[in-house]
């Protein structure tokens, strides 16, 4: 494996310099033309660097088959993508069937025929090897969790096995269509430099026709196809590592993007995003829990972090319009070590994004999500929250539904058996993130006061009890005897006038160690937090419910 990642780091340096040389290097030749070393460079880039890429890619991918699909399976595949993929293409370059009328410049490379640069086909093989791979991973684990999440009884061996050759298929076209809508538009762009095709009919998709993504479709589930039936077997999801075609997926689509941005076409830049990379990712979530937390733990720690800068970005910019913000007492929370924030809450959606957007730290918040209906959102919620490394917990008694429990279909995504499974594994998650030094907030009250859903609520003003769950929490993590966590009270005092002026007040730190146990310290962190949301002291009353929910 160690081959396979030198030449995928090969295949990212020649995306990085191809996107250097189309977006830096040749609109500005005053910063290479004085130099001779630096020409030499360019000229190579311009008659180079278009496939080199491409070469690189196929390369990694093929070494990768062999070893971990076998050479069998990853012979045949590139045989069928190549061959069938080359034969569309000359037909499309001398027709206009089924792609449209286009033909191709002369910087990918030496041509076949006259018409079809050799580094597309490789190309065809190698993002279309990439977009069946992470099928074949995401279809079987999604649907194995879908059908226990159901309580449906698995089928036979061999009407799962169509199941997912089907949606396998479905799926890698997909991916590779997905990639066609955020290439195809910027690389016949005339907001781009150089044109490796030239469209002879425009089309409504940015001068695309319609018809090319039609004939992208056919031609990858053609290839796709043939492949799956010549192997006469699915691929083995467990003996994949999953890293690379995600990683190769992301930074194709990443390249395209790229270039999508410089040519400002936003519309291809969310559609990649949003409709291909956030899809694909779904197969390490997907993952088997071990291998889950090995292989994503340190092969997506970058994607991760992208992750949360989008979520802190994102969520500020959808409160904003909504809410204007005052922070008072911000020196009272420790620039390092272990903090948790115990918080009001008032507002199920704008508490988080006023605490993302105060904490200069990375935040954590731990959230519930017994309110999910829907096995779709299920999937995308924890998908979401996994990526951002927030804990899950259930709310057991919002899942004693009676009239859910006797329905022949329940309405909810979660199961009352499922709560106890999932607080051990946020307060295993909340101990590590704690003790990895980071911050971690949590509303020991349950409930936010503004919440389109049932609360336990009898009226806006009424603020409910705390919950010993954080405690609780702190005492684990100090159990290593050595983790000390600062808990910060926070409050949050809202007042609409148009719109919501928030204020957030952080408290001076408080430690486990300065009280006698763990009610004590309850009952003192819910007076400072009603205290800094201007309540009443006397409204604090203690919640003796013995549950370990935050």
């Amino acid at each position: 494996m160690r081959v396979v990642k030198i030449l995928f780091l090969c295949h990212l340096a020649a995306l990085l310099f191809g996107v250097a040389g189309l977006l830096v290097m040749l609109p500005r030749p005053e910063l290479w033309s004085w130099n001779p070393y630096l020409i030499e460079v360019f000229n190579f880039g311009i008659s180079y660097a278009g496939s080199l890429h491409i070469i690189f890619g196929a390369a990694t991918m093929l070494l990768f088959g062999w070893l971990l699909i076998g050479l069998r399976k990853t012979l045949i595949f590139f045989i069928a993508s190549t061959t069938i993929s080359l034969s569309m293409e000359l037909i499309g370059t001398s027709t206009g069937l089924p792609f449209g009328p286009y033909s191709y410049s002369s910087f990918l490379g030496i041509k076949i025929l006259d018409h079809v640069p050799y580094a597309i086909p490789l190309s065809w093989f190698y993002m279309g090897f990439t977009s069946y791979i992470l099928a074949s991973v995401i279809v079987p684990r999604f649907l194995q969790r879908r059908l226990a999440n159901a309580n449906t009884r698995l089928p036979l061996s061999d009407q799962a096995s169509r199941r997912v050759t089907f949606w396998s298929l479905v799926l890698g076209t997909y991916f590779l269509t997905v990639w066609d809508l955020a290439l195809d538009p910027v690389m016949a762009s005339n907001n781009l430099p150089l044109h490796f095709w030239i469209w002879h009919q425009t089309g409504p998709y940015f001068g695309m026709p319609i018809s090319n993504l039609v004939g992208w479709s056919v031609t990858g589930l053609t290839f796709m196809g043939v492949s799956r039936l010549l192997w006469r077997t699915n691929l083995d999801p467990k003996r994949i590592s999953v890293w690379l075609p995600f990683g190769m997926y992301a930074a194709n689509i990443g390249f395209a993007v790229a270039l999508d941005l410089s040519a400002r076409l936003w519309i291809p830049t969310l559609l990649a995003v949003f409709l291909g990379v956030v899809p694909a990712s779904l197969v390490f979530y997907l993952q088997p829990a071990r291998k889950f937390e090995k292989t994503v733990g340190a092969s997506n720690s970058i994607f991760k972090r992208i992750s949360v800068m989008v979520l802190q970005k994102g969520s500020w910019m959808i409160a904003r319009r909504k809410v204007k913000l005052v922070i008072e007492g911000l020196e009272n929370v420790p620039n390092t070590g272990p903090v948790l924030i115990a918080a009001r809450h008032f507002h199920h959606l704008y508490d988080g994004c006023v605490l993302m957007k105060a904490v200069p730290r990375r935040l954590h918040i731990f959230v519930a999500l017994d309110w999910v209906r829907k096995h779709w959102l299920r999937s995308f919620m924890e998908l979401a929250c996994y990526m951002v490394d927030w804990p899950i917990v259930l709310r057991s008694e919002q899942l004693l539904d009676k009239s859910d429990q006797n329905s022949q279909k329940s309405t909810r995504a979660y199961s009352f058996d499922e709560s106890r499974i999932y607080i051990r594994h946020a307060m295993r998650d909340s101990v590590r993130i704690l003790r990895s030094g980071d911050v971690l907030a949590v509303f020991p009250e349950a409930y936010p006061d503004i919440d389109p859903r049932n609360t336990p609520r009898i009226e806006n003003s009424a603020s409910l009890p705390f919950r010993q769950g954080f405690a609780r929490l702190v005492e684990m993590v100090e159990k290593d005897e050595h983790t000390r966590v600062a808990i910060i009270p926070a409050g949050l005092t809202y007042v609409q006038n148009g719109r919501w002026n928030v204020t957030l007040r952080f408290g001076p730190a408080l430690s486990r160690s300065d009280y006698i146990d763990s009610t004590c310290l309850v009952q003192d962190i819910e007076m400072h937090v009603r205290e800094l949301s201007g309540e009443r002291a006397g409204s604090v009353s203690m919640h003796t419910e013995e549950t370990i929910q935050l």
